[in-house]
């Protein structure tokens, strides 16, 4: 009891260092505790479910036998979607090592409501074996009545949030405002990290078929999961499942195959080259901060020793022990330890939201019971590591120091910290420099459209409606020009095989169609030829006409297999309807004015009010219709959003590292002016001016921070090279940007250092020698 008391007295008399340890490491903390918590939540994806390692997915790499291209979407080559009927054809054709099986499509194409109310929520649409296979509970309702179209089980929470206490049985909602679905079943909440996330689950079942016309050999669109008998039959699978797929379909058609294997799905997740780069550099991040807040608790406990060593000789001499001493420090290591944990609960609870969006994860799942172990290990090790060094550090000094000024400086160990510290701020900075310029480039690049005023709303309407709501829109003053497509601009469009010249597929062909006046609405600018007059007329991008190498010009030719259009009418820019994350793909746009589904409008600025003001029209004109307009730089941001949140996860490291950094370094620069202050006053007795104290002390500093920034730089590069893979086209990586990065991380500590000593500097000698 009495050590405790003696270190809250000492806490309290040296509040000025106390205050800096708490800050650096809550600071550390926050952010290492919600990085490495991250990578913890990520590396359990999909083992939420029972024995997850039954589980397999269904996936095909597509291959072209003569050239070697690989079509797939999963970042290995394969493609993870399939056709419709795969997943029972394999239950039936191999139940000896397949218990069950489902089909899934994941789509989010229907807008949800309740009583004319949008619910934000997700779903998928599943066969009546989901449950079964994933091994999700069903706590209310008859499976077998989720065979019927339009049905739809719910989460527990989904239910409770949308219904309240009511009984959810029989209530329905509707998607579009077109069609009505009917809640027969509840399910237990499933954790947030799986690659199916759904607030409820739709049957699948339409017609005979599955919802998207899915069948053998037409739209493979779906996901195929199978619960295998045991987990050493994945082999067995493997080995059988490509000559089953053979029995009901071809595997191979104009010079391509579909080759056809099962993964793991606990593998699906960790086994894309994207999520092991992002958590690796997620990894570097949460350890740079988390080391450089704990070296810095040591450089700030290390740079005291001068002031304390007296205290602890008085201990000694009144018959404390070097254990006691040891003691001591490990109990004001744990207090201010307790007191980071409470200001980092804190801080996550106030900035809860902003969290959330960064992470794209709730609080409540990224701190759940599996992935608890995290922060208990981060606040142990920064507890033992924190507590121990210094405390083995002070015990160690001797009984005379009461009777003498203790000067020994450590500077070594001071020298080491202050190194490590600066190895890691540099990093992040120029981490941080990679992040910042990519993003721009992709919010800035030029992706083939006029993407200011230009909004979108996605919709399927009866085709006598389609007409009337692009009339009613169009006359409405705040609107510029209204158009239709099938396809939204910034996604996949419907695909086709791109048949070359000699009638060979040479590339997959994305084809959209749409009114004659899409591409003087959306703003795509044609570049040879002319617009499109009437139905059938087509334009190309630039891309289609570099892969059917016409040298000559594309007017007037054909696209061979597209046997409903016309001629070719004109080459637009080329578009990048899925972003710079993969290659420019070929585009066929085919006039064709009945076109349904996608809206665009273009509206007269201002664009935020005008939005609006659209938005409320078509509300009061078709409250039957579920039109909500977005604009497309919206659009274009969810393109981007785990870019963007990356850049933000850099960015607030970096200012905490920074915060934490610079306090460390105004701290050991304090001591050492203290601790020097005699030799200082010395030297200026002898002849020595501002500029020369300055000197002294910064040449100090700069023998530790030019290594430590060149390696941290140097790291910084080579990381963001590696991020930066995930994208077709991104920024040139210029050492010179790196080289500003290093010169700028070395002036901010010079300049530290001399605003910091610039009072000792200028300070009497007389008054420092009286005071020794």
């Amino acid at each position: 009891m009495r050590q405790f008391y003696y270190t809250i007295i000492t806490l309290l008399r040296g509040r000025s260092s106390t205050t800096i340890k708490l800050v650096s490491l809550t600071l550390g903390l926050l952010v290492g505790i919600l990085l490495f918590s991250q990578i913890a939540y990520e590396l359990s994806y999909e083992k939420c479910y029972p024995e997850p390692e039954r589980l397999v997915m269904v996936r095909a790499m597509i291959m072209n036998q003569k050239t070697g291209e690989i079509m797939g979407d999963d970042g290995n080559g394969y493609d993870e979607t399939v056709y419709a009927p795969l997943a029972p054809a394999m239950a039936e054709d191999m139940p000896e090592w397949v218990e069950s099986a489902t089909t899934v499509y994941a789509t989010n194409e229907f807008k949800v409501y309740k009583e004319n109310k949008l619910l934000d929520t997700r779903y998928i649409l599943a066969d009546t074996c989901f449950f079964r296979t994933m091994g999700i509970e069903v706590l209310k309702g008859n499976l077998q009545d989720f065979a019927i179209p339009g049905s739809a089980f719910v989460s527990q929470s989904f239910a409770h949030k949308v219904f309240g206490d009511e009984d959810v049985i029989g209530k329905t909602l509707s998607l579009d405002k077109q069609q009505d679905m009917t809640i027969r079943g509840i399910y237990q909440d499933m954790p947030e990290n799986s690659m199916l996330k759904h607030d409820f689950v739709l049957s699948i079942h339409a017609k005979g078929g599955y919802q998207g016309g899915g069948r053998w050999n037409s739209n493979d669109i779906y996901y195929a999961f199978l619960r295998l008998r045991k987990a050493s039959d994945l082999d067995a699978v493997n080995g059988s499942i490509q000559r089953m797929v053979e029995k009901h379909t071809d595997a191979e058609w104009d010079g391509w195959k579909s080759t056809f294997s099962v993964i793991p799905l606990v593998d699906r997740h960790l086994d894309n080259p994207n999520t092991q780069r992002r958590l690796i550099i997620l990894g570097f991040l949460g350890f740079a901060i988390f080391f450089v807040a704990i070296m810095n608790y040591i450089l700030i406990s290390i740079a005291t020793m001068s002031r304390r060593a007296k205290s602890v000789g008085v201990h000694k001499c009144s018959g404390a022990s070097s254990g006691n001493i040891f003691s001591m420090f490990l109990i004001e290591t744990g207090i201010i330890v307790v007191v980071s944990v409470v200001f980092t609960i804190l801080l996550m609870y106030i900035f809860r939201e902003t969290i959330e969006d960064l992470l794209a994860v709730r609080l409540a799942s990224l701190f759940a019971w599996q992935t608890l172990w995290v922060p208990l290990l981060i606040v142990l090790v920064l507890f033992l590591v924190a507590g121990v060094l210094p405390g083995r550090i002070f015990s160690r000094i001797p009984v005379t120091q009461i009777f003498r000024r203790y000067t020994e400086g450590k500077k070594g160990w001071k020298r080491s910290l202050l190194f490590i510290q600066f190895t890691g701020v540099s990093f992040v900075l120029g981490l941080l420099l990679v992040t910042l310029l990519q993003y721009g480039m992709l919010m800035n690049r030029d992706i083939g459209i006029r993407v200011p005023g230009l909004t979108e709303a996605e919709c399927w309407l009866q085709q006598e409606q389609v007409e009337s709501v692009k009339d009613y829109i169009r006359r409405q003053p705040m609107v510029e020009g209204v158009s239709a497509a099938t396809c939204s601009v910034l996604h996949e469009y419907w695909t086709r095989g791109l048949l070359g010249n000699d009638g060979k597929r040479i590339a997959t062909l994305n084809f959209n169609y749409c009114t004659r006046n899409y591409p003087e609405v959306m703003g795509i600018r044609i570049i040879e030829g002319g617009p499109m007059k009437q139905d059938g007329d087509i334009l190309v991008n630039e891309e289609v006409v570099r892969k059917m190498k016409w040298t000559d010009g594309a007017v007037g030719k054909r696209l061979n297999d597209v046997k409903e259009g016309n001629a070719i009418v004109g080459v637009f820019s080329d578009v990048r309807n899925k972003g710079f994350y993969e290659e420019q793909a070929p585009i066929m746009l085919m006039a064709l004015e009945n076109s349904n589904h996608t809206f665009n409008v273009r509206l007269k600025p201002p664009y935020d009010d005008n939005l609006k003001k659209l938005n409320a029209f078509v509300e009061e004109a078709f409250p039957t219709i579920a039109l909500r307009f977005v604009t497309v730089e919206s659009m274009v941001q969810d393109l981007y959003r785990e870019v963007y949140r990356f850049r933000n996860s850099v960015y607030i490291t970096s200012i905490f590292i920074l915060l934490i950094v610079l306090m460390g370094l105004i701290g050991y620069v304090n001591d050492e002016t203290q601790r020097r202050g005699k030799e200082i006053a010395i030297r200026k007795v002898n002849g020595a001016e501002v500029s020369n104290v300055l000197t002294l002390l910064t040449r100090g500093i700069l023998y530790v921070a030019l290594p430590a920034v060149l390696i941290g730089t140097v790291a910084a590069y080579f990381v963001g090279t590696a991020w930066l893979e995930q994208f077709v086209e991104h920024i040139d990586m210029n050492p010179l940007l790196f080289a500003g990065t290093a010169v700028a991380v070395v002036l901010l500590i010079v300049l530290v250092v001399v605003l910091k000593a610039w009072r000792i500097a200028n300070e009497n000698p007389v008054k420092s020698i009286k005071s020794e």
